[in-house]
């Protein structure tokens, strides 16, 4: 029997977004680019972060994930995002626990109308040609640190993103749900490298001090056209995904 997840959704949706519209709108995002870490993580944690509709990869691993968008309806941001990895019936999504934005207008669209995790802070993601790398802060305490060291190119096929999962509250009732972001991407360049992961705040971004390393998996960025499409896929919170995975029509 595959693991199913032991999070107590009630106090969990007490803290997360409440989203009384979802987005009907997609954004056209050009030129962003990504740096992911893949990193294992102890398995305790893994089952008490996971609502009971998802289940904990095995071994159980974090994506974290930072992007600098120089263009967007709201103007340019950059994001970064804990996400733990999790299956929704066969498929791998990331779950984010938290996400930090360096911008105001861009952190309230993602979370009103797609239901990030998201708080208010400082993003740098930089370039150089030994390191790609993506440091988040919030209140001046650093919070997050990923990197690729010694990048080398690679194919774009031999990416692995994760479609994003929120759990959120849903409706101006605040009904608790989960939805699935599922960004596109068409892809200019990518590298792999060294993992490099720092988490220096185990209370921040939604890990509740229960997100402990264990051993580094890969790490790689890219550049890309995205689209970050109007939410399609909702699900309950407590139902396994499996049968409680809707599709939603089209608005507007």
């Amino acid at each position: 029997m595959p693991l199913q997840g032991t999070l107590d959704v009630g106090p969990a949706l007490a803290a997360a977004p409440h989203v009384r519209q979802l987005s009907s709108e997609a954004w056209e995002l050009p030129d962003v680019t990504f740096v992911q870490a893949n990193w294992e993580c102890e398995h305790p944690a893994a089952l008490a972060l996971t609502p009971p509709a998802l289940h904990p990869s095995i071994p159980p691993f974090v994506a974290v994930l930072g992007m600098r968008v120089p263009d967007s309806p709201v103007g340019p941001f950059q994001l970064a995002q804990m996400r733990l990895v999790v299956r929704a019936g066969i498929r791998p999504r990331g779950l984010c626990l938290g996400a930090v934005c360096d911008s105001d207008a861009a952190a309230e669209a993602l979370r009103e109308g797609w239901g990030y995790p998201v708080t208010v802070g400082d993003v740098r993601v930089s370039t150089r040609h030994d390191r790609i790398s993506c440091a988040a802060s919030v209140d001046g305490r650093e919070v997050m640190e990923i990197a690729v060291g010694d990048p080398e190119p690679i194919a774009g096929a031999d990416l692995l993103a994760f479609d994003n999962l929120h759990l959120l509250r849903l409706g101006e009732a605040g009904e608790g749900a989960i939805v699935q972001v599922n960004p596109e991407y068409a892809i200019h360049s990518a590298d792999r490298g060294r993992p490099i992961l720092r988490l220096p705040d185990p209370m921040a971004l939604g890990m509740a001090g229960g997100i402990r390393l264990t051993m580094a998996m890969t790490a790689f960025a890219f550049r890309a056209d995205t689209t970050l499409p109007a939410v399609r896929f909702v699900m309950d919170p407590v139902e396994l995904a499996v049968r409680s995975t809707r599709k939603l029509e089209p608005t507007g």
